[in-house]
């Protein structure tokens, strides 16, 4: 009797080892097509309103493929025969009381490259290019791979030649695009988006004068490590490799390779970072140790209080205002 428990014990334990094993391969390989190619989604109505009435935003929208068709891109700049949009009308009063110096609506000081986050699309940041937009900056904001429109099927969080090059080639076509060649530039990129901005500095820094990032991360090994912490470590270490691993076989990038933070160390022109304290994607820590990696003396660290990863943009802080009155510093 005693053998045959035994054995029935074991098998037991064998079966159950073996569902754990089976569902965390299952858990793992989802994990991995979500890094490697996330979900796209589609574009919602009240974002084609903005394509149908750009004047009731005070913008002009043009809908683009930018660099050699591989892009799709919005482009947008203030209408000078439109008013300032609800959006706008908020921002240049804040910014008015702030003594930050306004131009007349429709003229600007240059253009501004916006890059979305992981699972986002152009279409997204809308709302924020028109904030920029009254703030005196045109805009161009692309789909970056995988996300979108973008006919590029895996994403590398910059981590190859091709996505490290999109803002430099998206900002050539915009200066084209706007018949202004020589219009000074700068990078604005949230969490993915920030990666993306930091690593297309890094490689060509003259091409900028400022940058600003929000709710971004110094490692993307190091989030995933933090979403893996809750298990045992003898689990966690080996759940991390395997999905660093499977993200490559996926078509992904290593994720080791993904370092804002030795991209940033390169970097000396002025950069402002913003991150909420309460942000349960992207830790505040990764935030704060990505602003410490830039080694210039002109950086700005901003935390928005209750702020989480989705919400940021969107509390009672006025961020716009503030990075609008930064910007404007060095776009003189």
């Amino acid at each position: 009797m005693k053998s045959s428990s035994s054995k029935s014990l074991l098998k037991c334990t064998i079966s159950a080892a073996l569902l754990i094993l089976t569902i965390a391969t299952v858990v793992i390989w989802i994990a991995a097509g979500q890094l490697a190619q996330p979900t796209r989604r589609p574009l919602q109505d009240y974002q084609r309103d903005w394509f149908l009435h750009p004047n009731a935003h005070g913008i002009l929208l043009s809908s683009e493929q930018c660099d050699y068709g591989r892009v799709p891109c919005l482009l947008v700049a203030p209408d000078a025969e439109a008013k300032p949009g609800n959006r706008g009308v908020v921002l240049r009063g804040q910014l008015a009381k702030m003594g930050s110096k306004l131009l007349p609506y429709g003229q600007t000081r240059g253009i501004l490259v916006l890059l979305h986050g992981r699972n986002g699309r152009k279409e997204d940041l809308l709302p924020v290019a028109e904030r920029f937009a009254a703030a005196g900056f045109k805009c161009v904001i692309p789909d970056l791979p995988a996300h979108g429109d973008s006919p590029v099927n895996h994403v590398r969080f910059s981590a190859d030649s091709f996505e490290r090059d999109i803002a430099v080639h998206v900002l050539e076509d915009a200066r084209r695009f706007f018949h202004e060649p020589d219009a000074p530039a700068g990078i604005w990129g949230l969490s993915m988006g920030g990666a993306f901005a930091i690593h297309a500095v890094s490689d060509a820094p003259n091409q900028w004068r400022a940058m600003i990032i929000v709710s971004s991360f110094d490692t993307l090994q190091g989030v995933v490590e933090d979403k893996l912490s809750p298990l045992p470590a003898i689990l966690s270490g080996s759940f991390s490799t395997a999905l660093a691993h499977l993200t490559q076989y996926r078509g992904g990038s290593d994720l080791h390779l993904v370092r804002p933070d030795l991209w940033a160390s390169h970097i000396t022109l002025p950069v402002f970072i913003a991150h909420g304290d309460s942000d349960p994607l992207i830790s505040l820590n990764h935030g704060r140790r990505l602003f410490e990696a830039f080694p210039g003396p002109d950086k700005t660290w901003t935390i928005v209080p209750g702020a989480d990863h989705y919400n940021i943009l969107v509390t009672d802080m006025p961020l716009y205002a503030r990075m609008s009155a930064w910007l404007a510093v060095y776009f003189r």
